[in-house]
């Protein structure tokens, strides 16, 4: 019993060891396979990009360039809330009302208090003007003349404010109160928008603060219009991060083929912000697709395979990185390729070295 147990044991052990000397064997079939007995294996080609130039992105949105949170001057309770969110306004054009009642009382005494004054300043300049009354007499009806017309204006801008005007054409974001209720001087009642002048908004990390300062160009593509690159320039960003979450960095759009009446952006669409940045530090310095870069077979070395054109064949190549990752997917690497080459970014993990390819255009 003893012995047929050993036998057992055994037999399993020889199976696992079976298994493990094929595995073994096609691990290596599958590096060592010759390139001759592979068909033309279909794939996609990138250029390899100079580090001269570097590329950066970074996600934005359009924000309003010019806007006013519109708000009363005096307290009252709302009597009329003329617009809704998204409303567009002229000019002018009353926005909301406050109760006007006590307002209006102040004004009638007022202006009635004027009238007052300016006949006895009228009576006075004519008194005067026959010796009949003294200067000291006429010099004090002129003072409560001034007076009483300094009161009576300043009820009637009083009036006036009643009525909550928008200071330019735009439309209305955001309505912070409703009809009806008391509001404060100073508080919020509407956001105005102007939507003829926009921005970009986005934020950048401390450490590349340096790329939207230095020499270079950026661009927007809204999401709205993929494949639409439209030129930009910074208008301001806050000298350091608040919150460790970033620098804001605001730009305008500085490109003749920018028209609105043509490309429908507004305030809140999503963007796409490139910052190309001359590289004087890193000549010769290059990068490559992410997706082009492989193991070797030996898990040591990483390699791309660079496509030859004349023999429609790809090359080894070894490459070295430090993890370092710009643009949207590229690696920068040194090795043994150029700027310039056509590196295979897609199908690259199942290629071997001298392989016959068929590149892919779509």
């Amino acid at each position: 019993m003893h012995s047929k147990t050993n036998v057992k044991i055994n037999s399993m052990k020889c199976r696992k060891l079976s298994i493990v000397a094929v595995s073994v064997v096609l691990f290596c079939s599958c590096g060592q396979q010759p390139a001759q007995e592979r068909g033309p294996r279909p794939v996609k080609l990138a250029e390899v990009a100079s580090l001269n130039k570097i590329e950066k992105s970074y996600s934005g949105v359009v924000s309003p360039d010019q806007f006013s949170d519109l708000a009363f001057k005096m307290s009252g309770p709302l009597v009329a809330m003329n617009v809704l969110e998204g409303q567009r306004v002229k000019k002018g054009e009353v926005v909301a009302e406050i109760d006007p009642t006590d307002y209006k009382l102040d004004y009638d005494a007022k202006r009635a208090s004027f009238q007052k004054a300016s006949s006895q300043m009228q009576r006075a300049e004519k008194l005067l003007m026959k010796n009949a009354i003294s200067m000291q007499e006429f010099e004090t009806t002129q003072a409560s003349y001034t007076n009483a017309k300094s009161a009576f204006e300043n009820a009637q801008n009083t009036l006036n404010d009643t009525k909550l005007r928008a200071p330019f054409d735009g439309f209305i974001q955001k309505k912070y109160v409703e009809n009806y209720q008391r509001v404060q001087p100073g508080q919020g009642v509407v956001c105005l928008i102007n939507p003829a002048k926009l921005q970009v908004e986005f934020t950048i990390p401390e450490t590349n603060i340096a790329y939207v300062t230095s020499h270079g160009s950026i661009f927007v593509e809204f999401d709205a219009y993929k494949g639409k690159l439209f030129q930009a320039k910074v208008k301001e960003y806050v000298e350091a991060s608040q919150d460790g979450a970033g620098v804001p960095v605001f730009l305008y759009i500085d490109d003749p083929e920018f028209d609105l009446k043509k490309y429908k952006v507004s305030v809140g669409f999503s963007c796409r912000v490139v910052v190309n940045i001359e590289n004087e530090t890193v000549k010769g310095g290059i990068t490559v697709p992410l997706s082009a870069v492989v193991f070797d077979n030996n898990l040591n070395n990483k390699v791309v395979f660079i496509y030859n054109p004349s023999t429609q064949k790809v090359e080894k190549r070894k490459i070295y990185d430090e993890g370092t990752i710009v643009g949207r997917n590229d690696l920068i690497v040194t090795g043994e390729v150029k700027a310039g080459e056509q590196v295979v970014a897609a199908g690259a993990s199942y290629l071997v070295d001298g392989q016959q390819v068929k590149i892919l255009t779509e």
